[in-house]
């Protein structure tokens, strides 16, 4: 399927607005222009109006007997006319007609009396809705005519609309002749337009599609000068950053898996070419399997704990967000522990004040308390291990705190690094394959918690767990 490309997108509906608008602009102006001049139309009549209304009363009978005229010579004269106005006058005569009667007056002639063809007893609104009709038939759509009444005198007076109407139709034809050539320049325009907002936009694809798996570290360049443009730059960022520590914690996987277990290999493939040498009893292969099965077994935890923090850190390991009691995942630590210290010189204890509620897995917070347990057995001959809470601000804490070898401050921070080990005491011959605070810190994050560590060489360390309190979940 071909898609369109958003250029051009952008300029048909640009055209198309713009079209739009200058059409609907252009009808505007036209309807505006004659709406303007209908109004000074109408005024120039009114000013004349006024101006024959104060001539009236100069008006003398004159002596002439009067005659008879149509209505539709009068309209013939009225629209004909070089000024373009016409006066009637409504008198009460005592005529056969009866009633008033209506006269046309001119300051050239004798008053003429107007005949409608009506019937005897027709008013003078009779005559003048005839008078009326007969000159908007004469004069249609082409001229304006204004009637007032001034006592006993009717003014008429009609203006030509032919000056606005050609101008308007000039104007008319302007417009159809300058809208294509607005619309075309705008077209013009409108491409430079889209094309100068689209260069960023391009240039951000371009670089996005130079980054390779090789060159991760590469970011796209912000700000573009466009903010949607630098939204979207930002966005692919991010991704990038999550694509490069997928990436890293695979290769680190990898390189640690290569590394931790070539030792290993080496030393079943050992154990296995001296079973297999002629003239071995049934007790020294027995012995070589029984150490065969027990380096094959610290393989299998070392392969699951690395395969845990890949998952972990690729946000696919299975946390739960729960209120628990963390008073009492200590105290099942503590037992474990004491069972774990038998045998040495070691005192377990937990010094709580009672339950202490916290937010996150049970489970994975006693296998992190269990790991930071487990390492203080491992590296204290002699004293005590001690579980306490603590409280800080809008988390809840336990601190394991043993009296062993201590750590140097300047390292305390490496020491959740995958399989680093502090100094010669710390290597396989205590039984550790360096995971298990790399793992204790991985469950603490994935909880929104963190492991903190203080510590001093010959004196202990302190190892602080810190989860968010269980009261926050309600605010």
């Amino acid at each position: 399927m071909t898609e369109s490309r958003l250029g051009a997108i952008l300029t048909q509906r640009f055209d198309r607005l713009v079209w739009t608008t200058l059409a609907a602009y252009a009808v505007l102006v036209v309807l505006a222009f004659a709406l303007v001049s209908e109004i000074g139309l109408r005024r120039s009549l009114e000013q004349s109006a006024d101006g024959i209304e104060s001539l009236l009363g100069l008006y003398v009978e004159p002596g002439a007997a009067p005659t008879t005229v149509a209505p539709a010579m009068l309209a013939d004269q009225l629209l004909g006319m070089g000024d373009r106005f016409m006066i009637t006058r409504t008198v009460s005569t005592g005529d056969a007609v009866g009633g008033p009667s209506v006269y046309f007056l001119s300051p050239t002639m004798p008053a003429k009396r107007i005949e409608t063809g009506a019937e005897i007893g027709s008013t003078p609104d009779d005559v003048r809705r005839t008078l009326l009709q007969s000159i908007a038939e004469r004069g249609r759509w082409r001229f304006h005519v204004l009637h007032r009444r001034a006592g006993e005198f009717d003014i008429y007076v009609a203006g030509s609309r032919g000056p606005y109407l050609f101008a308007l139709l000039g104007l008319s034809l302007g417009a159809l002749v300058l809208l294509p050539v607005a619309a075309l320049a705008a077209r013009r325009g409108a491409n430079r337009t889209v094309a100068r907002a689209l260069t960023p936009l391009g240039r951000v694809v371009a670089e996005t599609q130079d980054i390779g798996p090789r060159d991760l570290s590469r970011r796209v360049g912000v700000p573009t000068g466009l903010a949607e443009v630098t939204g979207l730059a930002d966005a692919i960022n991010m991704m990038i950053d999550r694509v490069e520590s997928s990436h890293q914690a695979l290769e680190a996987f990898t390189a640690d898996a290569s590394h931790e277990l070539r030792t290993p290999l080496t030393h079943l493939r050992a154990q296995v070419q001296w079973a297999l040498a002629e003239g071995r009893s049934a007790e020294e292969i027995a012995e070589a399997l029984a150490a065969t099965g027990r380096e094959v077994d610290r393989m299998s935890r070392m392969v699951e704990d690395l395969l845990l923090i890949a998952r972990g850190e690729n946000r696919q390991l299975a946390i739960e967000r729960q209120p628990f009691d963390l008073a009492q995942v200590v105290r099942e630590v503590e037992e474990i522990t004491a069972d774990m210290a038998a045998g040495e010189d070691i005192t377990v204890r937990a010094e709580l004040d009672g339950p202490l509620q916290a937010i996150g897995d049970p489970a994975r917070t006693r296998q992190i308390l269990l790991n930071l347990a487990a390492n203080a057995v491992r590296y204290t001959k002699r004293g005590s291990i001690t579980f306490t809470f603590a409280r800080e601000a809008q988390m809840a804490g336990v601190h394991v705190t043993d009296t062993g070898e201590g750590i140097a401050p300047e390292l305390c921070t490496r020491i959740f690094d995958r399989f680093y080990r502090v100094e010669s005491s710390r290597s396989r011959a205590h039984g550790g394959g360096g995971l298990g605070l790399t793992i204790a810190q991985l469950l603490a994050k994935l909880q929104d918690g963190r492991i903190d560590v203080t510590s001093e060489p010959g004196q202990g360390s302190t190892f602080s767990l810190w989860l968010p309190a269980a009261e926050l979940e309600g605010r």
